[in-house]
């Protein structure tokens, strides 16, 4: 069942809604990504979320300044700030977690709601994380492909530090970034 969230719950502490937000943000600087922890990356060396966004959005910004004129440069930095807001509360769900697709897009958007409630523009960004979830925009298209090509990139510097089991996640970013301009980033994952 999904969890819903009160807004007063987070006004408790009566402190500003923005250090709220962000105290609560900051909870992926030391959340790891489970794939690389079950592929036995140790936590000492082992890439958290808020690590994968920062590098989801360096990509997304070079690659969209550069190779991809038609898209709101804005629009792009945003979706990739807000893509993992999500696991905030959830976690890092992997494939191999038994969790339905559904499952977890309830769970992380009542997260992202719950992050963003008290927020004037709260909603907006809750449209925002959907509108990426959704991946129908040209942006939200462009940064699902980038998500998984910063995966692919990250599994293929695992396997240059003598990590051996990112064979699958080398697989994956080549079968799924199917955009022919990003598809070059992939030809030297081995």
């Amino acid at each position: 069942m999904i969890q819903k969230y009160n807004k007063q719950d987070i006004r408790k502490n009566g402190f500003d809604p923005i250090f709220n937000a962000l105290t609560e943000i900051g909870r992926l600087k030391t959340l790891f990504r489970q794939g690389w922890l079950k592929r036995g990356v140790p936590e000492s060396e082992c890439e958290s979320v808020a690590d994968h966004c920062f590098l989801t959005v360096i990509t997304a910004m070079l690659i969209a300044e550069r190779d991809y004129p038609e898209l709101d440069i804005l629009k792009v930095l945003t979706l990739s700030i807000l893509h993992e807001i999500g696991e905030v509360y959830v976690g890092d769900i992997t494939p191999v977690d038994g969790i339905s697709e559904a499952e977890k897009y309830e769970a992380e958007k009542a997260a992202v709601e719950r992050v963003f409630a008290t927020f004037e523009r709260g909603e907006e960004y809750v449209e925002l994380w959907k509108e990426f979830e959704k991946g129908v925009t040209p942006e939200a298209k462009f940064i699902k492909q980038i998500d998984k090509l910063e995966m692919g990139m990250q599994a293929y510097n695992y396997a240059q530090h003598g990590y051996n089991r990112m064979t699958e996640f080398l697989d994956t970013t080549k079968r799924v970034v199917t955009d022919e301009r990003l598809q070059k980033f992939t030809k030297d994952l081995k």
